[in-house]
């Protein structure tokens, strides 16, 4: 049977070209550890900073500022917890990535001041009155529903509230064609997953002048910011997927838009659908629909045994069965929350293709609306 991947925002295959460098990386550099002080080590270092230089050049910014980790979630918690002191505000998004959500709400209960920032039924921030200073952070794009965030007005307006601005960027680097000048923010947190990249690394940037209190502590790696040894292998991969990326972008968001409207003119036939709409501005490769009267597991699980993956909303936490917060402060209702799935599309996913998902899609919810009826 083949299987048609539709899960991009949760993770993507590696990048042929990457794929090929790692393997060659393994075969051809001998162990050392960047920390060590003979040639091995020596040269585990200048992997790490030919990474963070490339990287840097890729983002647009100082390489002095990047700090590698293991991904979006590790870096998001390092800011929340350690980019600005514990007794000034913290503010964030109301469709937030659990990774700022949780730590947020820890911190708030724990006494710290701050709010939830509302966002309107589109799924954008709406209202800054609550911010006055402190931390903000806002995601670029939303893993769940492509929406993507006007960061540049929204660091306009923080700024002058005298508030610095965070970016979950994890769905949006690598991915938009903007960098970080062009966004106007004070700190950034990226993954190279989400596009044919290694798992397990990402990065943190910070913008000079700001220091970070590190969660972890225990070795000089990262300028303290996240000690440990280094992942050799994931950060010279991270630095030459962007090196990959400044040669040739690393999506196409005229296909991605096409396949998404062979999908979309398909579904939009279906009686009760309801698809989040989205902008031009937007992540095209990811649509959020629901069809009311079915359960998104069971449509999940049906969709699995004809060999298409799509998923029910965050891929960090669709397996808990909870409604999803996002939609939830979208005012989306309770039982279309409960009956929408995510399909995320990549490059290889055509306007045809999508098409014939979107008639298999329209099948078995036409089969399951029916066997729930008698």
């Amino acid at each position: 049977m083949d299987t048609r991947y539709l899960d991009y925002n949760a993770t993507t295959p590696l990048h042929p070209e990457l794929a090929k460098r790692l393997s060659q990386f393994l075969l051809e550099n001998p162990t050392g550890n960047p920390s060590s002080l003979h040639s091995r080590g020596r040269d585990a270092r200048k992997i790490v900073e030919d990474a963070r230089d490339k990287l840097a050049f890729f983002l647009g910014v100082d390489p002095a500022g990047i700090y590698f980790t293991s991904g979006g979630t590790e870096s998001n918690n390092l800011i929340i917890h350690g980019l600005s002191p514990l007794d000034s505000p913290l503010h964030v998004g109301a469709t937030e990535h659990p990774s700022v959500l949780e730590p947020a709400l820890r911190q708030w209960k724990n006494g710290r001041p701050g709010s939830t920032l509302t966002v309107d039924q589109e799924g954008r921030i709406d209202n800054l009155d609550a911010v006055g200073g402190g931390l903000v952070s806002i995601q670029w794009a939303n893993n769940e529903t492509g929406i993507v965030q006007d960061l540049p007005s929204l660091a306009e307006q923080l700024h002058q509230r005298d508030a610095i601005l965070h970016t979950d960027g994890a769905q949006g680097f690598f991915r938009l064609p903007q960098v970080i000048p062009d966004l106007g923010i004070d700190a950034a947190s990226l993954t190279a997953h989400k596009s044919f990249g290694p798992p397990g690394v990402g990065a943190l940037w910070i913008r000079k002048g700001l220091l970070i209190d590190p969660v972890l502590r225990g070795g000089p790696q990262e300028k303290k910011v996240r000690p440990g040894t280094e992942n050799l292998l994931a950060i010279y991969g991270i630095g030459v997927l962007a090196e990959i990326a400044l040669q040739q972008p690393l999506w196409q968001l005229d296909p991605l838009r096409e396949a998404r409207s062979g999908l979309v003119s398909v579904l939009q036939d279906v009686p009760d659908c309801q698809i989040i709409d989205q902008q031009s501005c937007d992540w095209p490769g990811c649509i959020n629909v629901s069809f009311a009267g079915v359960h998104a597991e069971t449509l999940l699980v049906r969709l699995d045994m004809i060999g298409i993956c799509a998923s029910s909303g965050s891929a960090c936490s669709s397996g808990a069965r909870e409604l999803s917060h996002v939609l939830d402060a979208m005012g989306v209702e309770t039982e279309r929350i409960r009956s929408s799935i995510r399909i995320s599309i990549g490059p290889d996913n055509t306007f045809q293709q999508m098409q014939t998902t979107g008639g298999h899609i329209a099948s078995i919810v036409a089969d399951l609306r029916q066997s729930n009826s008698r």
